[in-house]
């Protein structure tokens, strides 16, 4: 097999055949046994070249992790964070054109063909293709892996598919969605009596709009607990020119007293170019 364009070769460890091992030793029919195999080397393989990309996997969430879907299915999928299902198709050496089994055919946001030495020492990554035409794939209809990157960037949300939300309306006391009025914060908060270290770097009297303006706000979870809960309240102001408006943007601590230290407050246009930024301070609190 000759291929034109850039592979990417994979060391076959110790640990890729533990793995596959663990998950074979579920089946008893052989052929079952050696696709459940061969297809968790090729997802190891995909999950370590992505790794080199800093692009975050689950193998937990795959459906070819899962002894009883391995059962229903021909699946050599990779959970890929904030993209979805990756398949990772094994190809043998001498094979000149790969079926990809239908029950696959859908719910994936790309291919990725893997060529599997004889000895199982090494893997390749060969190229890709975002979706099927049909069931028979061919070396010379793949997509050269090094715009795979790319493709995978592409995949992943931006900010500006994040919805949007029109500040105007705040100033007619218009609740936004997934935003709460900042008095109705502070009632919430005190009912809930949470964290002491919130109200000692959080005066009442910032949640209350002033006359000229309205504030509204959301918790941000940073992390997978609570206490890396921050609180974001954003302000608009009215000027002179009635087409222009004042925007602040507050962050404060929910659990500790001061803010993570490695917390960056960026601020965008609708190009998605930074027009303000500001890193953390020993402040309590960041407001721009």
């Amino acid at each position: 097999m000759i291929v034109k364009h850039e592979t990417f070769p994979v060391p076959i460890t110790e640990r890729f055949h533990q793995a596959a091992q663990a998950l074979y030793q579920h089946h008893r029919q052989p052929q079952k046994r050696k696709q459940v195999y061969l297809n968790a080397l090729s997802v190891q393989a995909v999950q370590f070249y992505l790794a080199c990309l800093g692009i975050e996997t689950s193998l937990e969430q795959s459906e070819s992790w899962n002894s009883a879907l391995q059962v229903l299915a021909d699946t050599a999928d990779l959970w890929v964070s904030d993209r979805g299902r990756l398949e990772c198709r094994p190809v043998l050496p001498n094979q000149s054109d790969w079926v990809v089994p239908s029950e696959v055919h859908s719910d994936r946001v790309g291919y990725v063909f893997v060529q599997l030495n004889a000895p199982l020492t090494e893997a390749t990554l060969l190229g890709f293709l975002p979706q099927l035409s049909e069931e028979t794939v061919t070396l010379d209809q793949l997509q050269p892996l090094e715009n795979f990157p790319a493709y995978l960037d592409r995949l992943a949300p931006s900010a500006s598919s994040a919805p949007r939300v029109a500040l105007q309306p705040w100033l007619s006391q218009v609740i936004a969605a997934g935003w709460t009025d900042l008095k109705q914060l502070m009632a919430d908060w005190q009912a809930q009596e949470l964290a002491y270290s919130f109200r000692t770097s959080l005066a009442k009297t910032d949640l209350i709009e002033s006359a000229a303006g309205a504030k509204q706000g959301k918790y941000i979870t940073l992390g997978e607990t609570l206490e890396e809960q921050i609180l974001l309240i954003v302000g608009v102001a009215p000027t002179a020119a009635s087409d222009v408006f004042q925007i602040t943007v507050e962050l404060y601590p929910t659990r500790q007293t001061y803010l993570p230290t490695t917390l960056q407050l960026m601020i965008m246009d609708e190009a998605n170019t930074p027009v303000l930024q500001a890193l953390h301070s020993d402040a309590p609190r960041l407001v721009k």
